[in-house]
């Protein structure tokens, strides 16, 4: 009774003893974080972007960056994963969530929006998805989950410490009731900072001990990198962005996580393949495969057949 959950479903054989025991071993998500920074060029991006928009669809870096963790998630489901009671569960869903303010002003209030995602979303649809979370939150004094936790604010410190400690309990247990996680916007896949779009660098955030969310990306501001001419030898300035990722490593091993990286890293390098929603993306992999395994056999039995030909007309032994 007590592993079930609304918002996943418990990973039973995960093969893996060692990761078995590591939530018992470590109990919290941040003495789990693991940090990882990267750099990644963005005019192939930004050349999309303006072709898009001659098209009349206004696409965002920060689209780009969410379709492609959309994609990633949902070709590498082990990044969907959380900890909570000491065991494994899969995410029911894909949420990312983050910040919007409500006015870029020092007292403009800060609102997290949450978006789900789903295997059926193009580009065009996260970025539809996210203007109209965006547009909810924008010009007014809150959304339903701010009232929320603005009405516990306001209660006595006693009466906040016992309704978090209690809050806290029916999490362990899988016992919290769904429409309260939906409140709480500390539940999600993954947790994006947009810190470029405020002027600031990417810096490594801390992940929350409360709620499902195992990883953190902040984003930074665009600026002019030197990288090294492959051909020529020679140093080009290229506008670039840094990505930095906080994951609990409980949720899988390292050599998962980085063929997921490489994964994400194709599609900021080809935006184009965000078009595709990310079940018709995982159908075009899985045929490329079976194409690539039946030539794999034929090559295999013709070299079978050219290795028996070649010892009928050449036999061992022969010495002629």
């Amino acid at each position: 009774m007590f592993y079930r959950r609304s918002d996943g479903t418990l990973v039973k054989d995960t093969r893996d003893p060692i990761g078995d025991i590591m939530p018992y071993i470590m109990r919290g998500r941040n003495e789990s974080a693991v940090y990882y920074s990267k750099s990644y060029c963005v005019e192939n991006i930004q050349d999309y972007i303006r072709e898009q928009r001659k098209l009349g669809t206004r696409i965002t870096v920060f689209n780009v960056i969410s379709a492609a963790c959309l994609h990633t998630f949902m070709r590498r489901p082990h990044l969907n994963r959380f900890v909570a009671g000491r065991r494994l569960y899969q995410h029911n869903t894909f949420d990312i969530l983050y910040v919007v303010k409500t006015s870029m002003t020092d007292d403009g209030i800060e609102s997290v929006a949450r978006v789900r995602f789903d295997g059926d979303d193009t580009l065009t649809k996260v970025k539809d998805k996210m203007a109209e979370s965006i547009d909810e939150i924008k010009g007014t004094t809150g959304k339903e989950d701010d009232r929320f936790i603005g009405m516990i604010t306001k209660l006595p410190r006693f009466l906040k410490r016992f309704i978090v400690w209690l809050a806290r309990v029916l999490d362990f247990h899988g016992m919290m009731p769904k429409a309260l996680m939906e409140l709480i916007p500390l539940y999600s896949s993954i947790f994006i900072s947009h810190m470029g779009s405020i002027g600031g660098d990417a810096m490594f955030h801390h992940l929350y001990e409360f709620g499902t969310t195992s990883m953190f990306c902040t984003i930074g501001k665009i600026y002019l990198k030197p990288y090294r001419d492959v051909h020529t030898q020679e140093i080009v300035w290229k506008k670039t962005i840094d990505l930095n990722i906080t994951l609990d490593e409980r949720i899988c091993d390292g050599f998962y996580f980085i063929k997921s990286l490489e994964l994400f890293d194709s599609f900021i390098d080809n935006p184009a393949m965000l078009e595709l929603t990310p079940n018709e993306a995982i159908i075009e992999h899985e045929k490329k495969l079976q194409e690539r395994e039946i030539r794999a056999r034929e090559k295999q039995a013709t070299n079978m057949e050219d290795y028996w030909e070649n010892m009928m007309e050449h036999p061992v032994g022969d010495n002629e």
